[in-house]
């Protein structure tokens, strides 16, 4: 447990870490820095892989069209998604949580669309089936025996080139997706359906009290609404399986 919590410790950290470069870059990544980390796991990763480098592909391509707050609060869609299609779920919870997050999701883009909110609703929708993606790819995921290693050097030209925060975000996702398989080796599994929901709230309240970010009003009501939703969920699936 000591080994595990050590993991959850440095997940934490690394998310900290990433979102804070990610800020002060502006939300401006080339798409080496999202490659990296799926490369890292090809060809070993099979179409886990393949599907986490699509939705970081798509996710980091409208990126800088994108309020960087909106971008990351949009991560807070994976606890709905685990609670939704959970075993334990039923269709008409599923219904009920993904009606929330859609609702918020139009009411950020309309506002979008009316210039109120950086960003374009295109981007928001391409975020958030990129995040879709992600957690198909999460969900399916096995742990890798070996890793190509080699991407990693690809942070060199992206240092020597003055993309220092970009190479920084690339090593703190590959540090999570490290660590997040540590967690599903031998008995530190059921570590692992927490941190989907650790990380997406560490991240976005990493943004919140980074002084140098800023998050719209509409944003943090949009993510705290989620966050209940999600919360909300996860109380109901227990109290079913008390009932059980």
């Amino acid at each position: 447990m000591l080994y595990a919590a050590l993991l959850v410790v440095v997940s934490i950290v690394l998310t900290v870490v990433g979102v804070s470069a990610l800020g002060q870059s502006q939300g401006e990544l080339p798409a080496l820095a999202l490659a990296i980390p799926a490369l890292w796991l090809l060809p070993q990763g099979g179409v886990s892989a393949w599907l986490l480098l699509i939705g970081l592909g798509a996710y980091g391509f409208v990126l800088p069209e994108q309020s960087l707050a909106l971008s990351i609060s949009i991560f807070m869609m994976l606890p709905i998604f685990a609670v939704s299609f959970s075993t334990k779920s039923t269709w008409q919870m599923a219904a009920l949580l993904i009606s929330v997050v859609l609702a918020m999701d139009v009411g950020l883009m309309a506002l979008q669309g009316e210039g109120k909110l950086p960003g374009s609703p295109g981007a928001t929708i391409v975020q958030i089936m990129a995040v879709g993606v992600i957690w198909v790819a999460l969900r399916s995921w096995r742990p890798v025996d070996g890793n190509t290693w080699w991407p990693l050097f690809l942070v060199v030209p992206l240092w020597v080139g003055g993309m220092e925060h970009a190479a920084l975000v690339a090593l703190c996702v590959t540090g999570l997706i490290a660590t997040i398989q540590e967690l599903l080796k031998g008995k530190l599994n059921e570590m692992v359906p927490r941190m989907v929901w650790i990380l997406p709230a560490v991240g976005f309240a990493t943004m919140v009290l980074v002084p140098w970010l800023e998050v719209p009003n509409p944003v943090l009501v949009a993510w705290l609404l989620v966050l209940g939703g999600a919360l909300l969920g996860e109380y109901l699936l227990e109290d079913m399986e008390e009932e059980v």
